[in-house]
């Protein structure tokens, strides 16, 4: 129906569709300004709760909603349509000014090269944010590519208050865009609030961390107080809770006691609420109109947007149209890591040990807490001789299963693909089937008897707020588990899903023993991106130094979904547009590569390969002065 200016009339049109085709043209039908008539057969047009829900809902999508009588003689606005607002185009000539010679940045720099490739690659991504689509721009080296992807985004914040993610590989690097280069985009165009936002891991918990200093006798195998009092110091201090404001690297399993975790996390009722750090850095983000993320948070996102079908509202990032993925070449990997699975031998260990180890962990401070009160001989006799044997029994089976899956990933040979293809199939040998089939039922017995203890510790209310903490590690834990016991399956045996997922074993690491590795990944993860994340953004640009391969960006728009000949079958509208920006640097006259032969060989300590490192480094320094880049591996 379209409704007139005042809201005081409707005209409503019959659209008359087969049963099959409704669903399909729905869509079609509600267009952005429109309303949706809503009947009440009772009369009464007041909305409902659920009504008003899904008033806003469709509010978010351009629509309105009205109810109307089963006469239609009666109609009850809900919430008008949304006024389209009218965007402001970039003023390309503006922009580019700012860094063509006699511009503002070479009036602020004595050190100022106008670099042509830069500027055109700056007009490529304003047309993508006037008229929409996929650009994918390969920039050589020194192009200066975020200032020509960050001019465009914050003008567009300033001209139109809509929000733009700028997504990197690493977080190094995300704060390198924070500290340097947003900063100068904003000394030539002026302010616009933008946020640098981490994974949630990142952040330290004060309650938790709090909780661990209290508890770390009852948590862990050696004395950790000396680091756990550090962490509280730094917390008094910092302003950013995160691991990169944090001047000393902690323990991986103090870490994992005091990090923030979305399981164990109290929300509104947590006392540190207002100063948690990652509940600020939420808070900012949802005022930013910049973000600046890495690629593994962002297909974290994504990934919970698909799950969920929600693409309008917050997820893990707040909502956002437009998208900018520098160091592009990562992006299938970073994409394949968060839309596949993975189970790891230390990953399966350390959610066993976190219940317990070697009398530490979990269990043990609930068993120190219940200990002298009522009920608490009924849950420490439960604990000992039930969930302790469970423990234990799913640790055995865990042994079991990767030592028989241990000479399918030799150590130092990468991954193992698995399949009837490649003629390696584990979960087809009866031991590996047996062994994994009594993982899975050792895991669903601890999974039941951890939710069954937390169930008979929320009914004692004297030990609610003393083990409020221990109950969400619980609940954790058992989330975990089911995860674990999921993956396991997919991987070993994946029954239908084996033509949708290519599947691997890897042992990482070194020495004879290294980290077992279970993976599989959607095989068509084109189509996925495709779907979730160019056909529902606006403006997209992906750049990076090396995305052709022998002069063309085929093979790299073939595994991103966004082929020609993908995009001629797809249902959705996607345009792409290519470019190649060379670097301005001449390598053949400017550069040396230099690989030293005569360094010892670094076998231990006293190989005297890092004092003959040093060496070389210095003598390159000093016959380049200062012109050097030192690439090491680790």
């Amino acid at each position: 129906a379209d409704v007139t200016a005042d809201s005081t009339t409707a005209h409503a049109t019959n659209v008359n569709l087969p049963a099959r085709a409704r669903s399909q043209q729905f869509k079609i039908l509600l267009k952005h300004g429109g309303i949706m008539l809503h009947n009440h057969p009772s009369g009464v047009l007041e909305p409902s709760e659920a009504d008003m829900r899904i008033a806003g809902l469709l509010y978010d999508r351009g629509l309105g909603t009205a109810i109307i009588n089963n006469e239609a003689s009666e109609l009850y606005v809900v919430v008008e349509p949304p006024i389209p607002k009218e965007r402001v185009a970039l003023n390309a000539s503006e922009l580019d000014a700012f860094l063509a010679p006699g511009g503002s940045l070479e009036a602020r720099y004595t050190a100022y090269e106008n670099r042509p490739g830069q500027r055109d690659m700056l007009a490529e991504i304003i047309e993508r944010y006037n008229h929409g689509g996929v650009s994918i721009v390969e920039a050589g080296t020194g192009t200066g590519k975020s200032l020509a992807y960050l001019l465009p985004a914050v003008r567009w914040a300033q001209e139109n208050a809509e929000r733009t993610v700028i997504s990197t590989n690493t977080i190094n690097l995300q704060e390198q865009l924070a500290e340097k280069d947003l900063p100068l985009v904003e000394s030539l165009l002026g302010d616009v609030r933008w946020a640098l936002v981490k994974g949630r891991g990142n952040y330290i918990s004060i309650r938790r961390a709090r909780l661990a200093a209290e508890s770390q006798s009852m948590l862990f195998d050696e004395d950790r107080s000396d680091e756990l009092n550090s962490l509280l110091e730094w917390v008094n201090t910092t302003d950013d809770g995160s691991l990169s404001d944090l001047g000393f690297r902690p323990s991986d399993d103090v870490w994992e006691e005091v990090r923030s975790d979305s399981d164990i996390c109290l929300r509104a009722r947590c006392p540190h609420f207002q100063k948690c750090f990652y509940q600020t850095s939420r808070r900012q983000a949802a005022s930013a109109e910049v973000l600046v993320v890495n690629h593994h948070l962002l297909f974290t996102d994504l990934a919970v947007r698909r799950a969920t079908e929600n693409y309008k509202q917050a997820a893990v990032l707040p909502a956002y149209r437009r998208i900018v993925l520098d160091e592009a070449h990562n992006v299938e990997d970073a994409a394949t890591s968060h839309l596949g699975v993975e189970v790891t031998r230390r990953g399966i260990y350390r959610m066993m040990s976190r219940l317990d180890r070697r009398g530490k962990g979990v269990l043990n401070t609930i068993h120190e807490v219940v200990g002298g009160t009522k009920n608490g001989d009924e849950i420490r006799e439960r604990m000992e001789n039930r969930v302790r044997p469970a423990l234990s029994k799913a640790r055995a089976s865990a042994d079991g299963l990767l030592e028989m899956l241990e000479p399918f990933a030799p150590v130092g040979e990468g991954p193992i693909r698995l399949g009837e293809r490649e003629g390696l199939e584990p979960g087809s040998s009866e031991a590996v089937a047996e062994y994994l089939n009594r993982l899975l039922t050792s895991f669903g017995k601890l999974e039941r008897e951890l939710s069954e203890l937390r169930a008979r510790l929320e009914l004692v209310e004297e030990w609610l707020d003393a083990l409020e903490g221990r109950l969400l590690d619980l609940r954790s834990t058992e989330r975990k588990i089911s995860a674990v016991g999921q993956a396991l399956r997919l991987v070993l045996l994946p029954g239908d899903s084996s033509a949708s997922f290519v599947r691997w074993l890897e042992s990482r690491g070194r020495g004879t023993k290294g980290n077992l590795v279970l993976a599989a990944a959607p095989i068509e993860l084109g189509g996925v991106l495709l779907d979730s994340l160019f056909s529902k953004a606006e403006t997209t640009v992906l750049t990076s130094a090396t995305l052709t391969t022998r002069g063309s960006f085929d093979f790299v728009r073939g595994r991103l979904g966004i082929s020609e000949v993908e995009l001629e079958t797809a249902e959705v509208d996607v345009s792409v547009h290519e470019r190649r920006v060379p670097s301005p640097f001449d390598f053949g006259e400017q550069a040396l590569i230099a690989v030293p032969t005569d360094i010892p060989w670094k076998n231990g300590e006293g190989s005297g390969s890092e004092e003959a490192t040093v060496k070389v480094l210095e003598a390159f320094a000093g016959i380049t002065d200062g012109g050097l880049f030192a690439l090491f591996t680790s």
